[in-house]
């Protein structure tokens, strides 16, 4: 609650009787972030130096609580409240567009293939060390793809073209088909695959592969930390992200104007978030098909090798069996 009060102090100042929206979109999110790490910290800070009104132990508690936190309330107004007339003052902006106008550059360089590249190969290395990647880009990335999502929002409200690509429905449903790495196509070939442990993976992988949950692919193949299937794991996503770039650069698929599950199928999910265009549609097949061609080579030199070993086993039992006779 100190949090929200300080975020509306700075972030929606009383105009003609009407307190401003306008940051209350992915325009405020960082405004948001920095005021609530201010306001706790500095809580924290007088709560640990005991400066806050102490009433006789004869007091309710609850009564009591509610006097402890007067100062900081104070100390967070009479702080961010100046500042930020002060800053209105001198640049003619509140607190959260000063802030915008210092991000605008990281903003519009998030947006560009070589940050989209960049992110996804964090990803993918931290997944194969057995450490969730997608959990670390995603909350690193998240402020800037709310950022380019409202003004997306905005953009189609106002029937004007739409100018981001890198946004959450994009990461989701061409970069994740299936789950960190696209695996959703790896998991469709494991159920036809010759070797017995492969085809059970895919039985158990290929249903919540179809729902972007991959974890008994990633870890029953296994592809963690499995040499062989390192470079297709990481390349897979880049390659698709390149694809899928290119493809709503040049205005050929229908860009990202909404925010959906991630646990919505691919096809579904990448039509959803364009407003049910269908071309996003065409797009996820494509990068469906290329997944399936670049994981191919690496999967059948993988169940060469469970094939050598369960013949291995095979024989094994076969003559543990005889000796038991």
């Amino acid at each position: 609650m100190l949090s929200l009060m300080s975020f509306l102090l700075v972030a929606a100042p009383l105009k003609d009787g009407q307190i401003s929206t306008a940051y209350f979109s992915g325009q405020g999110i960082f405004t948001a972030i920095l005021v609530a790490i201010y306001s706790t910290e500095l809580y924290a800070f007088l709560k640990r130096h005991n400066i806050t009104i102490r009433l006789p132990p004869e007091v309710p508690a609850g009564v009591a609580r509610s006097f402890e936190i007067l100062i900081p309330v104070l100390a967070i107004i009479l702080t961010l409240h100046p500042l930020n007339l002060f800053i209105e003052a001198q640049l003619g902006m509140i607190i959260p567009e000063a802030i915008m106008s210092l991000v605008k550059p990281l903003v519009a360089a998030s947006d560009t293939l070589p940050a989209i590249l960049l992110s996804v190969l964090v990803c993918q290395v931290l997944w194969f060390a057995g450490i969730h990647g997608a959990l670390i880009v995603t909350g690193i990335m998240n402020p800037f793809w709310m950022a380019n999502l409202s003004v997306n929002q905005a953009a189609m409200a106002a029937g004007t073209a739409i100018p981001h690509i890198y946004v959450q429905g994009f990461w989701d449903h061409y970069l994740l088909i299936g789950g960190v790495g696209s695996t959703l196509p790896l998991a469709l070939m494991l159920l036809r695959s010759k070797a017995v442990h492969l085809r059970t993976i895919g039985r158990m992988g290929v249903v919540p592969g179809v729902f972007n949950i991959n974890e008994p692919i990633l870890f029953g193949a296994p592809i963690i930390m499995n040499p062989l299937f390192f470079l297709p794991f990481v390349l897979v996503p880049m390659v698709n992200a390149t694809l899928a770039y290119f493809a709503l650069k040049l205005d050929l698929v229908s860009r990202v104007v909404s925010m959906t599950p991630w646990t919505t199928p691919a096809p579904i999910g990448a039509s959803w978030a364009a407003n049910w265009s269908f071309s996003p549609v065409i797009l996820c097949l494509i990068c469906m098909a290329t997944a399936m061609v670049m994981y191919l080579p690496f999967l059948k030199a993988y169940e060469k090798q469970l094939l050598a070993q369960e013949r291995e086993n095979a024989v094994g039992q076969a003559d543990n069996a005889a000796q038991t006779a």
